[in-house]
């Protein structure tokens, strides 16, 4: 009897084992069958976009070749070490490659792309492939560049809930290539396009396909009077330049909702490398040209004016809160974004402008 007792103990502690290690297969939407690994070290109680205060993250990888090898868009192994608190930090094996078309071929440091299809941190909006904005070049200024891109995003929030979030990180590059440097800077995540999509019950579009009459007018106005707000001509809404479309599934409507990205080409962030681009007539990035569609009636432009004149107060409060710029770079983004409120204000001044700078196919 204790033998028969023993071998069964037996049997059930395989059973339990194999039902720890199986790999549980799914299906997606479209039928294709994916596996997902369990993941036993996830951030206890923590989503990476919920949070202003900068994240504390470690990459190691070779810098060396990476920076060699960046135009060529490659994967590579990366460690990445996220400390979550004082004491605790929690390893994860990624890879890694250089993005942005610009960027990547005139930035020293491109920004990158984190993949963490093999290792996800689950719950946490670590999982996929993520946007890792970072200083282009090793002087401070760069610095600066991405703390004012980020704000940019932090004030379309303020305009729109379809935006993506933003997570300031601090950044202790170590590098085990040949020239074995380290570096410490600023950087900040951008939510993933899937994540934004799924807070909002929402399916994604094919940028590419999208013309003027596929898009809800007051969402496409209200991008575009933020874009004029930063001094941002670097987008456009047909063909989805530097912005994304999503539709909520909860909308009656076949039409689909504009969310801009990138905006270091703005004169809000003022590069040392952006220029206005060529669809535009002004000279140079510090000025504005409202590049949005034309509409029939004042009203249709007032609808976004108001929201915008009622979000002064935060918009400013957005920037003037931000403990990690110095006095006089926040100092000249409040002169920027008040001028902007000052033609705001002169209503109907400020329409006549809009139609007058307004675009018919853009």
């Amino acid at each position: 009897m204790q033998k028969l007792l023993f071998v069964l103990f037996l049997i059930i502690l395989q059973i339990h084992l194999h039902a720890q290690n199986t790999i549980e297969f799914v299906n997606d939407t479209l039928g294709n069958e994916f596996y997902l690994e369990p993941v036993s070290d996830t951030i206890p109680n923590i989503d990476i976009f919920e949070d202003d205060a900068p994240l504390n993250i470690t990459l190691t990888y070779d810098i060396t070749s990476f920076i060699k090898n960046k135009s060529k868009g490659e994967y590579q192994d990366a460690i990445l070490q996220i400390h979550y608190n004082s004491t605790d930090s929690i390893t994860k094996n990624i890879q890694i490659k250089a993005r942005g078309n610009f960027r990547k071929d005139n930035c020293f440091f491109p920004p990158i792309h984190l993949n963490f299809k093999s290792d996800p941190l689950e719950n946490s909006g670590l999982t996929g492939k993520i946007k890792l904005v970072t200083h282009c070049s090793n002087s401070t200024k760069y610095d600066s560049y991405i703390l004012k891109e980020y704000l940019a995003y932090k004030l379309y929030n303020v305009l729109s809930g379809f935006s993506f979030k933003v997570r300031l990180l601090n950044i202790l590059y170590i590098d085990t290539g040949k020239k074995n440097k380290n570096y410490q800077r600023v950087g900040f995540l951008i939510e993933p396009l899937a994540f934004l999509s799924k807070r909002h019950e929402s399916i994604v579009l094919n940028p590419t396909i999208i013309r003027e009459d596929n898009v809800i007018a007051e969402d496409a106005d209200r991008v575009a009077l933020f874009q004029y707000m930063i001094g941002n001509t670097d987008w456009r809404i047909k063909a989805g330049h530097n912005t994304k479309y999503i539709k909520p599934l909860s909308l009656i409507t076949n039409k689909v909702i504009p969310v801009p990205y990138d905006f270091d080409f703005s004169g809000f962030v003022g590069t040392s490398y952006s220029f206005p681009q060529s669809w535009a007539s002004i000279e140079t990035v510090k000025e504005r040209e409202y590049l949005g569609y034309c509409r029939d009636s004042n009203e249709e432009y007032l609808k976004n004016i108001n929201r915008f004149i009622e979000k002064e107060e935060e918009i400013l409060t957005t920037i003037s809160s931000c403990k990690l710029i110095s006095e006089r770079e926040k100092n000249n983004l409040l002169k920027y974004i008040e001028s902007f409120y000052k033609s705001l204000n002169k209503t109907d001044r400020f329409i006549f402008t809009l139609k007058n700078e307004c675009r018919t196919d853009f």
